[in-house]
């Protein structure tokens, strides 16, 4: 029996959202079962609305954003535990995710003075940068959402493809944007077709290779291949699982 489903992986751009979708195809047999992913588009979207829009044929939606937000502890449980895999050097780049009433602020002192009165703890400016697309998210979701669009940081993803070693170089210099190109190429031999026919302005190219990954780990996901941080997630105040969704190899 064959079974078909398509996924998307998501990551915040210069231009809105960058948006990856992969098909894949589940081979099933008495004694076996393989599968066959394939890259189908990417594409940019101007904002989250758009995302769910655009998205609502997929099985499962990957993104690259915190879903699940604390109300007064910081940093959240999962940034912790997907730092401590990920190890000093690309432990960095898992940002410390703001308490939701910062999500009011207009700027970044605004924004501090709330996370230090909340939680004792200052907010990084790296984190202020995404509370815009922190709080686009935070509208738009609730646990009825949350079965379809999870949260995932590529780092963790891009760690799992790697046999459970972090990256070695930066996502933004050539070495590293080449080890995460072959990593993606070994698990959808398209990819390269896929990045040949992408927008051509509004994102990165680290952007591009974070929303695959995303969206190969939303694969992983549909076939019951992937685990959460921390294993048993609390709830938020809106009912939200605080966790990040990551591939099991």
């Amino acid at each position: 029996m064959r079974e078909l489903f398509q996924v998307a992986g998501v990551d915040g751009c210069k231009a809105g959202w960058l948006v990856a979708l992969v098909e894949g195809s589940v081979e099933r047999s008495e004694q076996s079962g393989s599968y066959k992913f394939k890259a189908k588009t990417i594409f940019v979207a101007e904002d989250f609305t758009s995302v769910l829009a655009e998205t609502a044929g997929c099985d499962l939606v990957c993104v690259d954003m915190p879903i699940g937000l604390s109300d007064d502890t910081f940093p959240r449980q999962c940034d912790v535990e997907a730092c401590r895999l990920l190890g000093p050097a690309r432990g960095r780049s898992v940002f410390r995710v703001p308490v939701r009433s910062c999500l009011t602020a207009e700027d970044y002192p605004a924004a501090n003075k709330i996370s230090r009165r909340v939680c004792g703890k200052g907010l990084s400016k790296q984190s202020f940068g995404i509370l815009p697309k922190i709080r686009e998210v935070d509208e738009l979701m609730d646990p009825m959402v949350q079965r379809r669009v999870r949260e995932i940081h590529p780092e963790v993803c891009f760690w799992a493809l790697n046999n459970g070693r972090a990256m070695r170089h930066n996502k933004k210099t050539v070495p590293g944007q080449a080890q995460r190109h072959n990593l993606l190429v070994d698990v959808l031999p398209n990819m390269d077709d896929l990045l040949a026919r992408a927008p051509s302005r509004g994102y990165l190219m680290d952007d591009a290779y974070d929303a695959v990954a995303a969206a190969w780990t939303a694969a992983q996901a549909v076939m019951g291949r992937a685990a959460t941080l921390p294993e048993k997630p609390p709830f938020d105040s809106k009912g939200l699982r605080v966790e990040m969704l990551y591939p099991v190899v």
